[in-house]
């Protein structure tokens, strides 16, 4: 039974539903407006008058390129968190950990790297990587961590007596197939609807590997023939998609959440691998190098000589320091403002907060580029031009996309929290902000820290939205990287590259050691 809600002061939860409907939901509005009430005709029409034969294979292509990642992605997540989790494989601890690192590389940078493997792909693999093969390749690297991110949720959640009771009965094998994997099935059914739409929304991969898809149809639109109308009215199919996707998720796993903070772990049934223990090893290693260490060496024997990373430091470090500012107060203003959305989702039960439920996941379904479309429809006008022309254009880029990953994180961290302290702070006079800065924020302290340093990360390496809305004069890293790339500065390119994955695996490692002394402190309380 679901314990009573909590009511917030009118005076707390307006303001933060203005911020959010400012910054984050009216830039998707106004695609919609655009698309719906903006020049002659009606949607329909428009929707007629650009959808061509060429859009339906771009369709086609965006289809294919999202489900050939989304099975590859499952074949090589699923088994990796398994062979992790529930078996007594040599080196697992090392595997748990490292998996994540290839989210910590930008896609684009695991394009740049497998670019320069054309030949070798061609003359080995017997594909070429400038096609849909080589961006589900590509994707897959990037996005197979979500998979087996999920998969291990769902694995430490499994009830283990139901294991146990299988395996007195049945044996191992029945109980890895009729129990254990269809009990974690949900949340790999969650893992694999994001891969899906992920996939299906990236503009820079196909971009870089010349592969014709739908979204980078809309950015053509709006950048190449200045055809806004145009690009709002094509990206409403995409988003309606990956849309329904998202909800029909969050339905089917509402009561629970793959992100999980603990300082310690349950004991689990482990799985002999018997005949497969190095089959099981080498397919890990094959995992984790072609998604982190083929890369990193292949830039790192691009870039060449030291004298380059030199070079490219120094001529770069305005756009370096400026990224950081931007990722810093990035991150720190989406933690904020997504803190003060969860805890208005879990602790109140209005029809406005209802609606929040709806609202909040919407950004995972706007392709990064119809969002930098939204943005400057809003911003670019009248007084609040100024907002546009300066870099909080960028932040409120950064806020609107990674918005949804602030929340989500939040809501694991708040679902955990009893609400004895709270309530008792508010009879004894405390104020809404005070319960949140004295009990509810130092409760949550390693979720704020998980928010803090993934939103940090994400907006470090953000690409898609801010190429198309950074102010005039101004350069970010990525961005850099990107103008250098159609240039045919490919040593500046990949020393660069291997400057931001430095930075952000040195970010990565200062958290890492943190979470660590964290986790220590609080098993050491216990």
């Amino acid at each position: 039974m679901q314990p009573a809600a909590m009511t917030l002061p009118r005076s707390f939860r307006y303001p933060v539903f203005f911020l959010f409907f400012m910054i984050v939901l009216l830039p998707v509005c106004y695609l919609f407006g655009s698309a719906f009430f903006a020049g002659s005709g009606n949607i329909v029409g428009r929707l007629h008058s650009v959808f061509e034969s060429r859009q339906w294979t771009l369709i086609g292509n965006s289809l294919f390129i999202g489900i050939g990642t989304t099975c590859f992605c499952f074949i090589t997540g699923v088994p990796y968190a398994f062979l992790c989790l529930r078996t007594h494989l040599k080196f697992r601890k090392l595997f748990i950990w490292i998996y994540i690192i290839p989210l910590l590389i930008p896609p684009y940078i695991h394009a740049i790297a497998w670019g320069h493997l054309a030949a070798f792909s061609e003359t080995y693999l017997f594909f070429d990587i400038h096609g849909k093969l080589g961006v589900i390749c590509v994707l897959t690297c990037s996005y197979f961590p979500f998979m087996v991110l999920t998969t291990i949720s769902a694995l430490k959640g499994i009830d283990r007596n139901m294991e146990e009771a299988a395996l007195m009965n049945q044996g191992k094998g029945y109980t890895l197939w009729k129990v254990t994997l269809p009990l974690a099935m949900p949340n790999m059914i969650s893992g694999a609807v994001l891969v899906f739409v992920f996939s299906i929304i990236n503009v820079s991969v196909p971009d870089f590997f010349r592969v014709k898809v739908y979204p980078l149809e809309i950015f053509i639109q709006f950048s190449a023939f200045y055809d806004d109308l145009a690009a709002a009215s094509l990206s409403l199919p995409m988003i309606g998609l990956a849309y329904v996707l998202i909800i029909c998720r969050h339905a089917y796993l509402k009561d629970k959440s793959f992100v999980q903070i603990s300082a310690g772990q349950n004991k689990h049934i482990r799985f002999e691998l018997g005949k497969y223990r190095i089959p099981a090893l080498i397919f890990c290693i094959f995992s984790i190098g072609c998604s982190v260490i083929l890369p990193v060496f292949v830039l790192l024997g691009v870039a060449g000589p030291f004298s380059t990373y030199i070079e490219a430091a120094v001529t770069s470090m305005h756009q370096i320091l400026y990224s950081l500012i931007l990722a810093c107060l990035g991150s720190a203003l989406t933690m904020i403002l997504g803190g003060l959305t969860a805890y208005i989702m879990v602790r109140t039960a209005d029809f406005v907060s209802n609606v929040l439920w709806f609202c909040v996941f919407l950004p995972l379904a706007v392709p990064a580029t119809a969002f930098a479309i939204g943005l400057i429809g809003v911003w670019n006008r009248g007084v609040i031009d100024v907002v546009y022309s300066s870099s909080v254009i960028i932040l409120f880029g950064y806020i609107a996309r990674f918005f949804p990953f602030a929340v989500i994180i939040f809501l694991s961290g708040l679902a955990q929290i009893g609400r004895n302290l709270e309530e008792a702070a508010v009879m004894a006079g405390a104020s809404t902000m005070k319960v949140l800065g004295k009990i509810v924020f130092p409760l949550l302290k390693q979720y704020v820290a998980a928010v803090s340093f993934i939103i940090f990360i994400l907006s470090f390496a953000e690409l898609g939205t801010t190429l198309l809305i950074i102010p005039p004069g101004r350069e970010t890293i990525p961005i850099k990287i990107y103008n250098l790339m159609h240039y045919g500065a490919d040593q500046r390119v990949a020393a660069l590259c291997v400057i931001l994955v430095g930075i952000i695996l040195v970010t990565s490692a200062f958290f890492l050691l943190w979470y660590r002394k964290f986790a220590a402190t609080v098993q050491d309380v216990q």
